[in-house]
């Protein structure tokens, strides 16, 4: 018998009013759940995962994550439970979920699969700025990633007649971002949403470099694995946040079974792969075999402006599983504001926002059928990236 959380209807709304200021109702006793066909409608929620470079509230933030989500009708499991089964199997790192852990999720909590929620971007005050990614994992041995969302948004970022639309503190900001994830989720749980919601048309932010070969197949299915890139810019996290991107948008195509970001990166761990600053090109291809997948994606994230006017400059290799050679690669370089002429319409306020574009702008060129013989970069003068050669 493992110990689970025990409340009427309205006691379980009610204590997730109380997670959101760090408390959380009773504990009773539940034995694990066993849906038939898979059903997810029990979930648990692990503590957020920072990439913004900044500090972030992950108790609080939490806390309103599964306020949301009980209030769009998710049963959701919290307080001391979680915290058991965190301390029990040593879960420091909630960015992802292996095999292992997963099951003892199903297992110790009785959920049918666990949130992961990555914070991209975190900048409280009187221009707030939120950029939060929310995925769902299977509690079984597959850890079987289900559904990926994410949104970004600026206070400022429309701001309507006198300025009345502007929005001046984070808890305000919360309450836009937050409902929108949660009925994303909701409406997947009820088979009235898709799994992976692409990201906004980017086709302003098409890559300057692409490259095709034409055994990639757009029409077959291919599982995918992707490795953290390579960070080579100042803000600490590009390179995650990057692949996470990847992994988001590839995860919106159908015939692209994405496989969950903690499952590789158990595996890269057991190989005793250093994943501080991302991987190789070269590491990916000495682990094509252990990884299993039909495509690896790997890449380096040269800048990521955060300030201001963001900025991105990344370049992205999709490798074939079976033998290491490069089926896509693209080079891609933008800011916010590119495109935008007049009073700023159509500015993309935020690194994750302009990434999420760039990135569905990739991955809909990736599988245009067409084939690009690969230009070299120019080196010197306007429109050279800054990056270096890849391995």
């Amino acid at each position: 018998m493992t110990s689970s959380t025990s409340c009427s209807s309205k006691a379980a709304l009610l204590a997730m009013s109380f997670a959101a200021a760090g408390m959380a109702c009773a504990a009773g006793s539940r034995a694990p759940v066993h849906r038939p066909g898979g059903e997810v409608t029990r979930v648990a929620v692990l503590p957020p995962d920072n990439l913004s470079g900044g500090s972030v509230p992950a108790r609080e933030l939490r806390g309103a994550i599964e306020l949301a989500l009980a209030r769009r009708g998710v049963e959701v499991v919290s307080g001391d439970l979680v915290e058991r089964f965190l301390t029990r199997y040593r879960l420091r790192y909630t960015g992802g979920l292996d095999a292992t852990a997963a099951k003892a999720a199903g297992e110790e909590m009785g959920v049918d699969g666990v949130v992961i929620a990555t914070v991209e971007q975190y900048v409280a005050g009187e221009s707030p700025r939120l950029a939060l990614t929310l995925r769902l994992v299977a509690a079984s041995e597959q850890a079987t990633l289900l559904w990926i969302d994410g949104i970004s948004r600026a206070g400022d970022e429309s701001p309507g007649l006198l300025g009345l639309g502007i929005i001046r503190d984070m808890p305000s900001l919360q309450q836009k971002v937050l409902p929108k994830l949660a009925d994303s989720l909701g409406r997947f749980l009820e088979g009235r949403g898709p799994a992976a919601p692409p990201c906004p048309d980017g086709r302003r932010f098409r890559p300057k470099v692409p490259y095709r070969s034409p055994l990639l197949d757009p029409k077959q299915a291919y599982s995918v694995a992707v490795v953290p890139f390579r960070n080579l810019a100042a803000r600490r996290g590009a390179g995650e946040v990057v692949a996470l991107t990847f992994a988001r948008q590839m995860a919106a195509v159908p015939n692209f079974k994405v496989i969950e970001p903690g499952v590789v990166r158990d595996l890269l761990l057991r190989f005793r792969i250093v994943m501080e600053g991302g991987v190789s090109i070269d590491q990916v291809r000495s682990l094509l075999g252990a990884l299993g997948a039909d495509l690896v994606v790997a890449g380096d994230v040269f800048e990521f402006g955060a300030g201001g006017v963001p900025s991105l400059n990344f370049t992205a290799t999709v490798l074939e599983g079976h033998n290491g050679r490069i089926a896509w690669q693209a080079t891609s370089y933008n800011a916010g504001d590119d495109g935008v002429f007049f009073f700023d319409a159509g500015m993309v306020s935020t690194s994750s926002a302009l990434a999420c574009r760039m990135v569905r702008s990739a991955v809909d060129g990736m599988l245009s059928g067409k084939t690009t013989p690969g230009p070299t970069l120019p080196t010197t003068g306007p429109g050279a990236p800054r990056r270096e050669p890849l391995p």
